[in-house]
């Protein structure tokens, strides 16, 4: 029983704590794993640079686009944005 319960208490604690995003890395999509800087439940990330070279512009971003980097920024590298400027975009840029 004790194993059961360290076993669910570990599981919980990966769920909160570990994330994943899709890369195209070399024609291939790599699943790539992180830590993150906050708990939560979500574990599935986007991140809107990993595709492409693209530079987003913060005025030309959708509520979602926008939500999604929001989410990125604050759970893969613990930075609490609301995405005003072009220069929130370039801080969340980085892997």
């Amino acid at each position: 029983m004790k194993k059961l319960l360290i076993a669910a208490i570990l599981a919980v604690l990966a769920l909160l704590y570990v994330g994943y995003y899709e890369a195209l890395e070399d024609g291939d999509i790599e699943t790539i794993l992180f830590i993150k800087k906050h708990p939560t439940f979500q574990m599935k990330f986007h991140n809107i640079h990993a595709n492409d070279g693209e530079i987003r512009k913060v005025e030309r971003l959708t509520d979602e686009e926008r939500n999604l980097i929001i989410d990125y920024c604050r759970y893969r590298l613990g930075i609490d944005t609301e995405l005003k400027t072009q220069d929130d975009v370039e801080v969340c840029r980085r892997k």
